[in-house]
C-alpha cells in the first residue's frame, strides 16, 4: 500500500470546499413570510432562486473555503416576483409576499419533519392574534432604502464629508500644567 487513499477528492487547486446548509430564521404574518439566512462573507458571490413553492440559495465564502447550500420547499405558495431582499456581510433577508392571505402556515417548510437549520426568529415574530400597530412592510422597505441597497456600496460615502470626531481637541497638556503651578 503506497499510504495514498485513492477515494480523497485531489483537486489541483487545493482542498475541496466544505459544503453547508445555512442557518435559516423565519417569522410570518397573514400576508407574508420573513427569512434570514445566515451566510458569512459572501454577500456578492452567491445564487438566490424564489420561485412559489420552492426557496434555493448557493454562496461560497472564499474566506473559510465554505459552500452554502439550501433547498426549501414551502408549506405554502408565495408570490415569487413580488420579494424584497436585503443583503448585509452576515445575512440574507427576505419578505416575501403570501400568495393567499389568510391563516398562519403551521410551519415553514412542506415536510413535517424538524430540520436542524431552521429556527423561529422570535424578533420579527407576532401571533396571529396579535394587532399590527403599524404598517411592517412600510417599515422593512424604509429599513431597507436607509441601508443603500442598490447604491453605493457601504463605505463608499463622499470623501468630502468631515466627521465629528476629526474636530481639534483642546490641548490636555496646559490644563495640567496650570493646575499643577496651583498646586504649588
Amino acid at each position: 500500500s503506497s499510504g495514498i487513499n485513492a477515494e480523497w477528492p485531489l483537486r489541483p487547486g487545493g482542498p475541496v470546499a466544505v459544503k453547508v446548509c445555512p442557518q435559516v430564521e423565519w417569522a410570518q404574518r397573514k400576508d407574508r413570510i420573513f427569512l434570514t439566512i445566515s451566510v458569512r462573507d459572501c454577500p456578492k458571490n452567491y445564487k438566490l432562486i424564489v420561485q412559489p413553492k420552492k426557496i434555493t440559495f448557493s454562496g461560497h465564502n472564499e474566506a473559510e473555503n465554505k459552500d452554502y447550500q439550501l433547498d426549501m420547499e414551502l408549506y405554502g405558495e408565495i408570490i415569487s416576483e413580488e420579494y424584497k431582499k436585503l443583503s448585509s456581510d452576515r445575512s440574507i433577508q427576505l419578505c416575501l409576499t403570501r400568495k393567499e392571505v389568510g391563516e398562519y402556515w403551521p410551519r415553514l417548510l412542506e415536510t413535517k419533519a424538524r430540520m436542524h437549520f431552521l429556527k423561529t426568529d422570535f424578533k420579527k415574530w407576532k401571533d396571529e392574534d396579535e394587532t399590527e400597530d403599524e404598517d411592517e412592510a412600510a417599515n422593512w422597505e424604509n429599513m431597507m432604502s436607509n441601508m443603500n441597497i442598490g447604491g453605493q456600496e457601504m463605505g463608499e460615502e463622499d470623501e468630502e464629508e468631515e466627521d465629528s470626531d476629526d474636530d481639534e481637541l483642546p490641548d490636555l497638556e496646559d490644563d495640567k500644567e496650570a493646575g499643577l503651578e496651583q498646586l504649588e
